[in-house]
């Protein structure tokens, strides 16, 4: 197959991850790829690593987009790459990517759904309803986002299919110098530290997640927050007014999460809502004892009391009591992240992710 990927942006969130894990598996499969990022901002090392498995990017840029030019030029690759499927995945790319890919003459349009898109505005879920019939098959990652894309996005029931996101289990397993990636961190080999990772927004809670830790009234224990988003200079700020400056370090961005996550004792995800988390899945992956917000996709891979706590969203005290229980008792802690390391390793390998979303690319029918 000859593959036409369209991606709102290629910085180094969730959803570039498994397009990273698609290209990476399908290539190995020998199908021609192409990714085609709408905006202007990438990462790097993301498309030095998506070239490097013999993909073709091509940047389009917002004002090109936005000056129509863009869109010719998308059509003209479209038309002359003689594509068999195209893949849209974010909004920008569901509305554009569908329209283009259909003007394009491209025989098979597969959009995948990523989250309950609970804050788009009602522009926003005009449009996405508008080009969804564009689509002949719609991929979610959690169970609890099929009905709200039938529901709310207009995805035909019998075209919605359930792929969850994988993870490669060997990777998250090599030994790791504990205390060195401490030091590296500027951290203490004796306290305490809480993670968590995920884009600075508000759907991800960690404003929720800075009210809990200053509920928990311990001088050994740290927060690092890993990622990047428009909400940091609001995080920074509440950190501060609740005097938490000290305890809580903003990481940034990292490509080595799986090394870093062997510095934490716990993996906290305190989301208002979710597709299926790739750091919650890669947080079970390290074996991590993890505590999370009982929403969409955290339930699918967690089950509270086995692989580790869930508590309710937008409850900054019962946040920080299963926090303190999971810290309390290190010994049930360990077990629940075993438990959980365990879990993705028999449901969640990338290899059967790649299988499954290769059946819907050719057309073929699998259980929705």
């Amino acid at each position: 197959m000859n593959i036409a990927y369209f991606i709102d942006h290629l910085r180094p969130d969730g959803t570039q991850t498994v397009l990273y894990q698609l290209v990476r598996g399908l290539a190995t499969r020998g199908h021609d790829q192409t990714v085609i990022c709408l905006n202007d901002s990438w990462d790097g090392p993301l498309v030095d690593r998506l070239r490097a498995v013999g993909t073709d990017v091509r940047i389009v840029g917002k004002l090109a987009l936005a000056g129509g030019y863009g869109l010719v030029s998308v059509w003209r690759w479209l038309r002359s790459g003689r594509f068999d499927v195209a893949i849209t995945l974010l909004f920008v790319s569901d509305v554009v990517g569908r329209a283009m890919a259909k003007l394009g003459g491209v025989p098979r349009i597969v959009s995948s759904i990523r989250t309950r898109n609970v804050d788009y505005s009602l522009l926003q879920r005009w449009l996405v309803q508008a080009t969804m019939g564009f689509a002949d098959a719609v991929i979610v990652n959690s169970s609890y986002v099929r009905q709200f894309a039938i529901d709310e996005e207009g995805a035909r029931p019998d075209r919605v299919f359930f792929i969850p996101n994988g993870v490669r289990v060997e990777d998250y397993t090599n030994p790791i110098n504990r205390a060195l990636v401490r030091a590296d961190m500027g951290l203490s080999v004796q306290g305490r530290v809480l993670g968590t990772i995920g884009r600075l927004t508000w759907q991800k809670g960690f404003d929720v997640l800075l009210h809990a830790l200053s509920l928990i009234h311990r001088e050994d224990l740290d927060l690092l927050i890993f990622g990047v988003g428009e909400e940091e200079t609001r995080l920074r700020t509440l950190a501060t007014k609740l005097s938490l400056q000290d305890r809580v370090q903003f990481v940034g961005y990292r490509h080595n999460i799986h090394e870093l996550l062997s510095a934490i004792d716990l993996y906290v995800h305190p989301a208002r809502f979710e597709g299926m988390p790739n750091a919650v899945v890669e947080a079970m992956a390290a074996a991590r004892p993890i505590v999370a917000t009982s929403v969409d996709g955290n339930r699918e891979l967690i089950e509270d009391g086995n692989h580790g706590w869930l508590v309710p969203p937008d409850d900054p005290e019962a946040l920080a009591k299963a926090i303190q229980k999971a810290l309390s008792d290190p010994d049930e802690a360990q077990r629940r992240g075993a438990a959980a390391r365990q879990r993705v390793a028999t449901h969640f390998g990338v290899e059967a992710m790649i299988l499954a979303w290769e059946t819907i690319l050719v057309g073929r029918q699998m259980g929705s």
